[in-house]
């Protein structure tokens, strides 16, 4: 019995450890209830996750309530109630959001309890407006399109004010050739 109970506590003690580990290496993670949802579903899930560079793991209780504990994020233990997992976001934490918010619309009784982004709690209703907004791709590409919007203004100032200064150029030079080359100003020829 003694045998059993080490290696028990070895376990759960290696699984912590494989937990806090993961979290360590993606400290975005996302809090959910699976129960009641199938395995077929939870495959699914972990796929559509994949695509994104983010994983899925089923934990017990125990182990993530000591997980919480251990990276000192006691208020989330709180959320820990029924059959638990987690998600590991992937460098795309919008992704992942869009991946779990729809998985969760699909599956009701799969329920998102919260997300740990950056280090701070985020709840349920911000998770939903993380997965509203545009991919990484299409808001990197806003950003650039602001950056180059100033720069392409003022560059197209820049040309309209050399373009005025080669029209009054222009002009002068036409203003000084205009008199000698008028017809009524031309000398008779012999």
């Amino acid at each position: 019995m003694e045998k059993k109970d080490k290696f028990g506590k070895l376990c759960k003690e290696k699984m912590v450890d494989e937990i806090v580990t993961g979290m360590r290496a993606r400290p975005n993670i996302f809090i959910t209830s699976y129960m009641g949802s199938s395995v077929q579903d939870l495959e699914q899930l972990r796929k559509g996750l994949k695509k994104n560079q983010s994983k899925y793991v089923v934990v017990k209780n125990s182990i993530l309530k000591v997980v919480f504990d251990k990276i000192k994020l006691p208020d989330e233990k709180s959320k820990v109630d029924g059959g638990m997992g987690i998600s590991f976001s992937g460098e795309d934490i919008v992704a992942t959001c869009k991946t779990l918010v729809t998985f969760a619309k699909d599956h009701e009784k799969f329920k998102i309890k919260g997300a740990v982004i950056d280090g701070k709690s985020i709840d349920n209703e911000k998770i939903k407006r993380l997965a509203q907004l545009p991919p990484r791709i299409v808001l990197l590409t806003q950003v650039v399109v602001g950056m180059k919007s100033p720069i392409t203004g003022f560059v197209n100032t820049l040309a309209g004010v050399l373009r005025k200064f080669v029209y009054v150029i222009d002009a002068i030079k036409t203003a000084r050739q205009g008199p000698a080359d008028a017809p009524g100003n031309a000398e008779p020829r012999v």
